[in-house]
């Protein structure tokens, strides 16, 4: 019984690491060779992206990632993928995108080529700009199996846990008067893990609210990880 609770507890810790990877596309911006400078084209496709950015929920953080073609050193490249990733950052808050909204800015230089070749291929020098896909962390509360034969001491403490993480991400962000992703989460993890935390091991709405919790805590850190 033990481990089964340990097994528990622990499951949905393991998804928010594995979803920092998950991302919902936006679009993508094209480079010149060697350039970091946005020509009519690029410019267009940043238009783009902004307007789509508007558009969609504002708890999930922008993330924008450069990228170049194979030619060159790996060190110049890499350096080269941040300076376009940050040109298009810029870009986007120049078309009115909050610079709240924009998360991660990084590059990947030359990894991950579009098109496999060692030549100066277009498509390889590139923006992609994206959004994390903090739901993947915990696509549905429904999605984690609690068993309650586990509402035991040890569960009732890391609902404890998770609560005290939420209110004070929760206060935190109050009284910086944020209103992001990490905002938004810390306010649904705060009421359904306090909800969870309230209630006694035998109560039906224990097996409810107790996966809620869980999953607006993974959320919760997805976002905070991503927090400024």
């Amino acid at each position: 019984m033990k481990r089964l609770l340990i097994r528990l507890i622990l499951a949905p810790v393991v998804l928010v690491w594995g979803a920092v990877a998950q991302a919902q596309d936006l679009g993508t911006v094209l480079f010149d060779f060697d350039s970091a400078s946005l020509d009519a084209e690029a410019a267009t496709q940043v238009r783009a992206i902004a307007e789509a950015l508007e558009a969609t929920p504002s708890y999930k953080p922008t993330i924008v990632v450069g990228y170049t073609d194979a030619v060159g050193s790996t060190g110049y490249n890499l350096a080269l993928g941040q300076r376009r990733a940050q040109t298009v950052a810029d870009a986007l808050t120049a078309q009115g995108v909050p610079v709240s909204r924009i998360g991660t800015i990084a590059s990947r230089g030359e990894a991950d080529l579009v098109v496999a070749v060692a030549t100066a291929e277009r498509r390889n020098r590139r923006v992609n700009v994206a959004l994390d896909d903090m739901l993947s962390a915990c696509r549905s509360y429904r999605d984690i199996d609690l068993n309650p034969a586990g509402f035991g001491d040890a569960f009732q403490v890391d609902l404890q846990s998770r609560l005290a993480e939420a209110v004070n991400a929760y206060s935190r962000f109050t009284g910086d008067g944020q209103n992001g992703p990490a905002f938004q989460m810390a306010g649904a993890a705060k009421y359904d893990c306090g909800i969870a935390a309230g209630l006694g091991p035998n109560e039906d709405r224990k097996l409810e609210y107790g996966p809620k919790c869980f999953c607006n805590s993974a959320r919760l850190r997805v976002a905070l990880g991503g927090a400024r």
